[in-house]
Order: C-alpha cells, then sequence, then structure tokens
C-alpha cells in the first residue's frame, strides 16, 4: 500500500520562508504533502517525479512549483542506488508558508501575477527553459546564502519572476483534489461543482446539475464550459480519474472494484477515460507507484 505521508514543515526560527542545500545518494522521501508552498530545483538527478497524478521523468535543470497539500515525491533512477560514489543528488528546495504575504496578495495589484501563480501551482507547474528560469536558478542559488528579510525579500522576487513567464506547463491540469473556493466567483458555479464534487461517482443526469444553476441544458453547458473551459462531462471523467488515482495508491481495492466504487459503469471505458486523462493505464499507473516505493 503506498502511503500518503502529511508532512510537518519545522519552521523553527519564526521565518514563514527555508531554504536547504539537499546533497543525497538518492531521493529518499515517500509520497506526501503539506501545507506549505515549495519549490524544487534539480541541478543533479535523474528519475521520476509524482505530483498529484502527474508522472513524468526529470533530469538536471528541473524547476517545479508545488502547491500547498499536493501530494509528490521524486523517486531517484535506479543507478543511484548502486553505491556508485560519482551520482548524487544535488537540489535546491525553498519552501514558504501559506500565510507569506497573503494580506499583500489578497489586497494590492502588484501582486496578482503572484496570486494567479500560486493558485495555479495548485495542480504543480514545470517551468521550461527560458530567460526567466535562469534567473530563478540563478536566484535560488543565490538565496542559500541569504537569511531573514533578505530571503524573504528574494522569495517574493523569485516569485514574480516565475509569474511573469509563459514557458510552463500544468502538471495536473485536471487535478481536482484542492479546493476551488479561490478559482472562482461566480455562486452558480461554485454552487454547481460542489453538488459534482459530493455525487460525482454516482449516475447524474445532465439536465439536473442544469436545475442546480438555474439554467435549461444547452445554456448550462455553455455556461460550465465557459467558466470552467472544459464540459462538465470532461469535469466529472477527470473527478472520477482523480479518485481513482488515490485508491490505486492507497492499494486496498482491485482495478475493477475502483472501476465500479469511482462510477464509471464498464472496465473499458475506465480504462479508456483513464489513460486519456493520465497517459497511463491503470495497471501501468499501480506499476509506477509501486516500483517507486
Amino acid at each position: 500500500m503506498a502511503k500518503l505521508m502529511h508532512e510537518q514543515l519545522n519552521f523553527s526560527t519564526g521565518s514563514p520562508v527555508k531554504i536547504k542545500w539537499c546533497d543525497y545518494d538518492h531521493f529518499k522521501y515517500p509520497l506526501h504533502y503539506h501545507d506549505e508552498y515549495e519549490i524544487i530545483y534539480i541541478i543533479n538527478s535523474f528519475g521520476k517525479r509524482f505530483v498529484g497524478n502527474s508522472i513524468e521523468t526529470y533530469s538536471d535543470g528541473d524547476l517545479v512549483l508545488i502547491g500547498s497539500n499536493l501530494p509528490h515525491m521524486y523517486k531517484s533512477a535506479p543507478d543511484y542506488h548502486q553505491d556508485n560514489p560519482n551520482l548524487r543528488v544535488k537540489a535546491i528546495v525553498l519552501q514558504f508558508s501559506k500565510s507569506f504575504f497573503c494580506s499583500a496578495i489578497e489586497n494590492y495589484p502588484e501582486f496578482h501575477k503572484i496570486k494567479k501563480l500560486l493558485e495555479e501551482s495548485q495542480y504543480g507547474i514545470c517551468f521550461e527553459n527560458s530567460k526567466e528560469a535562469d534567473l530563478v536558478k540563478k536566484r535560488l542559488k543565490k538565496a542559500l546564502n541569504l537569511k531573514n528579510i533578505d530571503l524573504l525579500i528574494e522569495c517574493i522576487k523569485i516569485l514574480s519572476l516565475m509569474s511573469d513567464t509563459e514557458k510552463k506547463e500544468l502538471l495536473n491540469e485536471d487535478y481536482c483534489e484542492n479546493s476551488f473556493g479561490n478559482q472562482f466567483k461566480d455562486p452558480r458555479i461554485i454552487k454547481v461543482l460542489t453538488f459534482i464534487n459530493k455525487h460525482y461517482s454516482e449516475p447524474i443526469i445532465l439536465e439536473s446539475i442544469a436545475d442546480k444553476a438555474g439554467m435549461n441544458k444547452s445554456a448550462f453547458c455553455r455556461f460550465f464550459k465557459e467558466k470552467t473551459s472544459k464540459s462538465c462531462i470532461e469535469y466529472i471523467n477527470e473527478l472520477k480519474v482523480t479518485y481513482a488515482c488515490k485508491l490505486l495508491r492507497e492499494g486496498r481495492l482491485s482495478i475493477s472494484q475502483i472501476c465500479y466504487e469511482v462510477g464509471f459503469n464498464n472496465i473499458s471505458n475506465f480504462n479508456r477515460h483513464f489513460k486519456k486523462i493520465t497517459r497511463f493505464t491503470p495497471s501501468d499507473y499501480l506499476l509506477e507507484f509501486k516500483k517507486a516505493r
């Protein structure tokens, strides 16, 4: 069973920002999550990166921003488990609390881009090669030698650079475990999503969801697509697959049991939607997590 660990980070100095230099024979931390945001810059290492439901390879230069309470894990390649003294994991990890300058983010227009960046980080963000990403990496190295107010200011500068680049990839465009409360202001869509999140594993008639928004079916479908950039059916299937991923990681149920538990009516339909969303079949996804243990 792949256990999901809630890590309690120790900000013993009282500072909302912490940075550390990592020099390991291999990554050892299991799948975990914590309240704090985290920036991970891989200087030397390669292997598999697990963020939410995303499973991808990583290598030198990998730069990722992980949102609050988003499950994640780095698994070093087998080469790092062969006692080779020439292979070391070298990385920089910057962590900052949810409360860090939250008032400024909510109230000052200068922080609008950073606010949007942190909202997107609930999906995990991988930054591609760009001028801004190169500057972020240089600033992370510089930040290793900073503390107190200088480290706090540097953290804001790093986030500002990250918020300016368009060269980034959301690792879980369909990751739905985190709250949508900060994403949507329209009370109708919040009411609809609340209903869907409670009942997505049950048979739901589209007309009954439209009733929640006080619309007919066709008007509701246009409204939902406008608000979420996806159809209602796509959104429901993504919720089902997200729940299926969680059950696969827990290891209590078989794949066929999970299929029906999350609300799919047959295995072939389950496999098709699962692969479309995660790029893995359920059995391959499970195998990746077993190999990472």
